[in-house]
């Protein structure tokens, strides 16, 4: 016996899943214009970048009506060693007053602690060589590029802030849709979060018989309220000691009481087992980061950073979303330093 949905039934079904169209198979036509903001010499020269004096800020695009964002491209000089940290990337949607995107330039490209690594990952990549760069005073440097859709409705207004002492030359491309009307009702955020190092509580809070039932200490990585959908997540710890990555995953959907996705240890959710051994970047998942520290003896201490990405398994929520890791099993790795960088949509 068949069995059909009353037509209203079906709307409101499909509804949420028609609301941001796809991207259209290569060979069909393509619903929109493409457009670029960048930082060529409009004269002809040979000199394209922009320069950003210390303590200041430039707007990179100014976009207005309706349209996405769909590639950017930027590689910064500075005389700055830990630029990657002092540069900031802000991105507001439709005339906003704060913006949705606000994090240190470094790690919304998955990069911690102010080194540039090689990456290689379905949303960002990075090409890095350092080891070449012998003709700049500052080898720290590579190419950068985001690949995350960013869809706007009456605009969109992309800036970067120079917070150090030193002057940026910035080079840029911003590729984005021109479109007839709104692509999508999601917006793009991006949130940084930090848990600054507290005193060590000592080996035996780090015993596997000790317990967390509530995750109350644990550090914040996303907590949001309203409807959308939580695409990924970085996160850079400076670890003092080992046991760090032993903490769990907890995921709060609609304002569940207890988490309903719970995780077996850092390193299971950032894709990898038994530790962290060497650096790797795969499309959802990666160490881009792992850099010991020679005074701390332990082998699981010194400077980390990875990152997941949810492009297959992203986790919808419909009224609000909490997202939270321990630092170490029991919180016991409190200090060390934890920071984060949440990417999600939201209606």
């Amino acid at each position: 016996m068949k069995h059909c949905l009353p037509f209203w039934l079906s709307v409101v079904l499909l509804a949420p899943l028609a609301a941001a169209e796809p991207p259209l198979p290569i060979d069909q036509p393509q619903p929109y214009r493409a457009a670029r903001a960048s930082s060529y010499r409009t004269d002809g020269g040979n000199r394209d970048w922009v320069s950003i004096e210390g303590g200041s800020r430039r707007v990179l695009a100014e976009l207005e009506g309706a349209g996405r964002i769909v590639h950017m491209w930027f590689t910064i000089a500075s005389a700055e060693p830990r630029y990657l940290e002092t540069t900031r990337l802000k991105i507001s949607w439709d005339g906003a007053a704060e913006p949705a995107v606000d994090v240190p330039f470094g790690l919304f490209h998955t990069l911690g602690h102010g080194l540039v690594r090689q990456v290689r990952s379905a949303f960002i990549t990075v090409r890095a060589r350092p080891e070449l760069n012998f003709n700049l005073a500052n080898p720290n440097v590579g190419g950068f590029n985001t690949y995350f859709p960013m869809p706007y409705a009456r605009g969109a207004r992309v800036v970067i802030e120079n917070g150090s002492d030193e002057p940026l030359r910035l080079y840029y491309q911003i590729d984005y849709q021109v479109w007839d009307r709104p692509p999508s009702p999601l917006r793009f955020h991006a949130e940084l979060r930090e848990s600054p190092p507290e005193p060590f509580p000592g080996r035996r809070a780090c015993a596997f018989d000790q317990k967390n039932p509530d995750g109350r200490d644990n550090h914040l990585i996303c907590e949001v309220q309203g409807r959308g959908h939580f695409i990924g997540v970085v996160l850079s710890v400076d670890a003092a000691g080992g046991g760090w990555w032993e903490g769990d995953e907890m995921i709060w959907i609609d304002g569940e009481a207890r988490p309903s996705i719970h995780g077996t240890g850092t390193e299971d959710y950032f894709g990898g087992a038994w530790g962290f051994r060497g650096e790797y970047t795969m499309p959802y998942h990666g160490l881009t980061v792992l850099e010991k520290v020679p005074a701390r003896l332990a082998w699981q201490a010194g400077k980390f950073t990875m990152y997941r990405f949810h492009e297959r398994d992203p986790i919808p929520f419909t009224r609000s979303f909490k997202m939270s890791i321990e630092r170490g099993h029991n919180n016991c790795r409190r200090d060390s330093r934890y920071r984060s960088v949440a990417y999600w949509y939201q209606q």
